[in-house]
């Protein structure tokens, strides 16, 4: 009969010691702690944590049928919710893990069936179905849910009951992704195997955290940077410092044949002479036209480079096709996770520049003006005349004053010497951004700043950056939320509920404006850092946007204050709207 540990619920600061799940003794002030199986876990000494990752599950047990209580699981086991541990409502000791509550009626629950809400699959996905991305670590869950024996950990809340309502909608959506799905895996006795990533689908894992931290930082993306395909490995060789937004970079890859022992150095006999082509593309913004960055021979078998360029920070994934002499062609994938723009007191030379070109000496406010650019090739000096196409246009303009706070967006038409020209009427005198939305052939999207100065009275407008998440233009009123908290460098949701002012209901009835629901321009309040962004296209996001809700992916890249801009077509006009908000 199963030995059941179980203490009376009690505070946490009058809850027995945990004890070390390697030696079995108290636990250090300064310990390591590490997640397993949603638990946390401390130890007595250092390299106890080594020791651990080895075997978490047979030291679990072994401290278990001891009787002592080595990790604390960081959910309410019964409402699937991860708790911050200071504020759970009492803990109970059962199995060597302390569990946390956050009601009262939840430990009354689980006192009477823990070995239910205490059951642990023998499989997990620290993973969310239904944003289809990875969830860096247990401690960055928002909750989980179990399904076809499988525990799936959620990126934010609301993603598990929209999960559990119709969890076969989400995972036979993975068989549309093949950017992010290769393979089958489940259960066998299941009523349908899953298609998932196998790095996201494995037995609990351990993960490791700061010293003395609730969480170390973690990545928005599971990079992917080995890859192993028939008898051969791939490995992108992603230099230790990171990859950043905005740099220009020669990454080299080497190629090996498993099945051959290098006789000169350690390791497998590098696989030459491979044709290789690559596309890379951002899955979290699919709308972005795809890169084709060249690809060379190194000097030595096997060695490979790819000259890379990454418009902002987030996730990228690179597909290569690999011609094998004697083989065929292969297809593997790597996936990275940029890092955003570092800060550096050296200018770092862009591949292009956007130049404003033959702008009068005095060019007055109130009166058209026509706007011509070139997007220059910094290398040779040449204008760019050849783009690909993004939302239906080859260029996307932005113009806005200084203060941000005065905005338009057009689309310029090209010579054929590349200088693209625009009829302009600027509101006031003073200093404005031109921002260039560009996709050079087979070089993917970038933002490419400028400036021009106008004469003239002073802006009506205000000119100080106000913080607001509330909106209108033309009857359209907009309300801006996120659906999980703003972090820098991190990818977040931003939703924008509209109504029409009229009538005071959601305003269902936008529609399609340059191939997207909205679009959104996110400014960094020094003019330098700029995201532009459209909604998801597919079933649940359509649905939304029918009850007025439309729903963008935006990336934060650094504190301060950011004006973002929505532009809906709504009733036969383009309507902007525009708000303000602080990242701290």
């Amino acid at each position: 009969m199963l030995n059941i540990i179980a203490f009376a619920a009690v505070a946490l600061s009058q809850a027995p010691s945990l004890s070390c799940p390697v030696m079995g003794g108290p636990v250090a002030t300064n310990s390591k702690t590490v997640e397993y199986a949603g638990s946390k876990y401390s130890f007595c000494c250092p390299s106890c944590d080594i020791s651990f990752a080895k075997s978490p599950a047979k030291y679990v047990a072994l401290q278990s049928k001891a009787g002592n209580t080595s990790g604390v699981f960081l959910y309410d086991p019964v409402s699937h919710n991860r708790l911050d541990l200071d504020k759970a409502k009492a803990f109970k000791d059962f199995a060597g893990t302390r569990y946390p509550f956050e009601s009262q009626e939840d430990l009354a629950k689980f006192e009477k069936a823990p070995r239910k809400f205490a059951s642990l699959p023998e499989r997990e996905a620290l993973y969310c179905p239904v944003s289809k991305e990875k969830v860096s670590s247990y401690s960055k869950a928002s909750d989980y849910a179990d399904h076809d024996g499988i525990r799936f950990y959620f990126c934010c809340p609301g993603c598990s009951g929209k999960f559990l309502k119709d969890p076969e909608k989400y995972l036979a959506g993975a068989n549309k992704q093949p950017h992010q799905f290769r393979g089958r895996l489940g259960n066998p006795d299941a009523k349908f195997k899953l298609a998932l990533v196998k790095e996201f689908i494995k037995a609990p894992s351990v993960i490791g955290l700061d010293e003395n931290s609730k969480s170390a930082p973690q990545s928005d993306s599971a990079s992917v940077t080995k890859v192993k395909f028939d008898k051969y490995e791939a490995e992108l060789r992603v230099p230790e410092e990171g990859l950043f937004a905005g740099e220009e970079i020669d990454v080299e890859f080497r190629v090996v044949d498993t099945t051959q022992k290098d006789a000169i150095e350690q390791g497998f006999k590098g696989v030459g002479a491979i044709e290789t082509t690559a596309v890379m593309t951002m899955p979290s913004m699919l709308g972005m036209p795809e890169a084709r960055p060249k690809v060379h021979r190194e000097g030595v078998p096997g060695e490979y480079g790819i000259e890379l360029y990454f418009p902002h920070g987030g996730d990228f994934k690179i597909d290569l096709a690999l011609d094998i002499p004697g083989v065929g062609v292969k297809n593997i994938s790597f996936k990275v996770d940029v890092k955003d723009e570092r800060a550096s007191k050296v200018a770092k030379v862009q591949p292009y520049r956007l130049e404003v070109v033959d702008w009068p000496k005095m060019v007055m406010a109130g009166e058209p003006t026509e706007l011509k650019m070139r997007v220059v090739d910094t290398k040779t000096g040449i204008a760019q005349t050849t783009f690909d196409e993004a939302h239906t246009k080859f260029f996307h303009l932005m113009i806005a004053s200084k203060d941000l706070n005065w905005f338009v967006h057009e689309h310029p038409e090209m010579s054929a010497d590349g200088t693209w020209s625009i009829k302009q009427t600027f509101p006031a005198g003073g200093q404005y951004w031109v921002y260039g939305d560009v996709a050079p052939s087979g070089k993917g999207s970038r933002v490419l700043i400028s400036k021009v100065s106008v004469m003239g009275a002073k802006p009506t407008w205000d000119t100080a950056l106000r913080l607001s998440r509330t909106a209108t233009d033309g009857g359209l009123k907009g309300e801006l939320s996120t659906l999980e908290p703003i972090q820098i460098g991190r990818r977040a949701t931003i939703q924008v509920k509209l109504f029409d002012v009229g009538s005071g209901q959601p305003a269902g009835d936008t529609v399609k404006w340059l191939g997207a629901a909205g679009h959104m321009m996110i400014f960094h309040q020094d003019g330098q850092t700029v995201v532009h962004s459209h909604p998801a296209e597919d079933e649940e996001n359509n649905a939304l946007v029918k009850q007025g809700v439309v729903r963008f992916s935006g990336r934060f890249p650094k504190p301060g204050i950011y004006k973002v801009y929505g532009q809906f077509d709504w009733h036969g006009a383009v309507r902007t709207l525009g708000f303000a908000v602080e990242v701290k």
